[in-house]
């Protein structure tokens, strides 16, 4: 029988050769700048951004050096296939948290299965396209979520958890990384049917799994298994953490006289606007740090909410309002916004000209409803944390 995900033989690092993990590890191709960059490729010669990035756009160079890992036997293959699970611990507002899913094949042609949410671009998918021809395999796993809890989760981390761990390190953020590979048949399929029974929403990887379906319409007779993807899978967990992600602008001095006119605007300290932002339910409310002082923001008339969109889930969702409304009220441009997690990060990015609006986080049923429904979210309304760690677990193409 087929299901929809399914086990792998998969690629990583000869635990022999490389005794330190954290060392060679990297995040997502993604959010690496040019500084982090640097600092990566001179950890390790062997750090997996050397197979993630081009350099000056020498993808050659990448399918070169990949090879030649594969030859030297820096990275070895798996023998039999397997499940993976995966588990992070990781600090985050000086609480400790766990998180933890499986890493497997995921198939992408089924329809009414794997929904994304966002829209994609075309330079991103360009970049990963010319990896793939290259590598001729997916480098890192899509994160893909179950929007609910499921036992089989629970049951198979309390099983494996107890096991010594097939991998294990911590990284130099101070996040601890294990995988233990699940090998008996029966916990395989359980976990395998289970999954078959839900809907799943593509939390972050949306550019490499387009690239990598058009990639296995185009190649569809020449590889093994062309139709699955490489993906992370987890459940709703307390580990299951959605970040805000604040806006910083330029914008003009009397923005809360302007937008007095459709929302209560509260002067407030930034602990209880913390709190405001984390706990209040309402329909479109929101922070703004400008001249050293915070402000809470509450629409006044929600029949406003119906001429910005008849759709009742966009109601709910703060950064499609903020652009939509907001931003046009104020003739704010989109190429002008920076961008940032952190009200910390967002009060020293703040100055004379510039403003601060300080979002909430998105409901994962918000973006559930929005993605099944075949609608997108506005780019930067969601940041799923901590990222999968890349140079983990890949999985290389099998010719047919």
């Amino acid at each position: 029988m087929s299901f929809i995900i399914k086990p792998f033989c998969a690629l990583y690092y000869n635990p022999f050769l490389v005794k330190d993990f954290s060392r060679v590890i990297c995040p997502p191709y993604d959010i690496i700048d040019k500084k982090q960059l640097k600092i990566l490729r001179k950890r390790c010669s062997y750090n997996f951004s050397r197979i993630l990035l081009a350099s000056n756009n020498n993808y050659k160079k990448i399918g070169e050096r990949f090879k030649e890992w594969l030859k030297k036997g820096i990275l070895i293959k798996d023998e039999k296939e397997n499940l993976y699970l995966y588990k992070q611990n990781f600090k985050y507002e000086d609480k400790i948290y766990t998180r933890f899913g499986i890493i497997s094949l995921l198939r992408m042609d089924k329809k009414g299965v794997v929904f994304p949410h966002e829209y994609t671009l075309r330079e991103p998918k360009e970049d990963r396209k010319r990896i793939i021809e290259e590598i001729q395999a997916n480098l890192s796993p899509i994160f893909v979520i179950v929007p609910e809890s499921l036992r089989i989760f629970k049951r198979i981390y309390r099983k494996y958890s107890k096991k010594r761990p097939f991998l294990e390190f911590k990284d130099k953020e101070g996040n601890f990384h294990c995988i233990w590979k699940i090998k008996e048949n029966k916990d395989i399929e359980k976990i395998c049917k289970e999954i078959d029974k839900h809907k799943l929403v593509i939390a972050d990887g949306h550019h490499r799994f387009e690239v990598t379906y058009c990639y296995y319409r185009k190649n569809r007779n020449k590889f093994k298994d062309l139709n699955y993807i490489l993906a992370y899978l987890t459940d709703v967990q307390k580990g299951l953490l959605i970040l805000p992600t604040h806006r910083v602008v330029k914008c003009e001095r009397d923005i809360l006289k302007r937008l007095e006119i459709y929302f209560y605007v509260e002067e407030i300290k930034e602990k209880k606007l913390e709190k405001k932002l984390k706990e209040n339910k309402e329909i479109f409310s929101f922070g703004i740090y400008k001249d050293k002082k915070f402000y809470f923001l509450k629409l006044k008339k929600l029949s406003v909410l119906d001429k910005i969109t008849k759709s009742e889930v966009y109601q709910y969702l703060d950064t499609y309002l903020l652009h939509k409304f907001v931003f046009s009220l104020l003739k704010i441009k989109g190429d002008k916004i920076k961008y940032t997690h952190s009200i910390k990060e967002a009060k020293k990015m703040v100055d004379k000209k510039r403003v601060a609006f300080l979002l909430r986080p998105t409901l994962l049923e918000v973006i559930y409803e929005i993605a099944t429904r075949r609608l997108r979210l506005p780019q930067k309304s969601t940041y799923f944390y901590p990222k999968v760690g890349c140079g983990l677990l890949m999985r290389k193409f099998e010719k047919q």
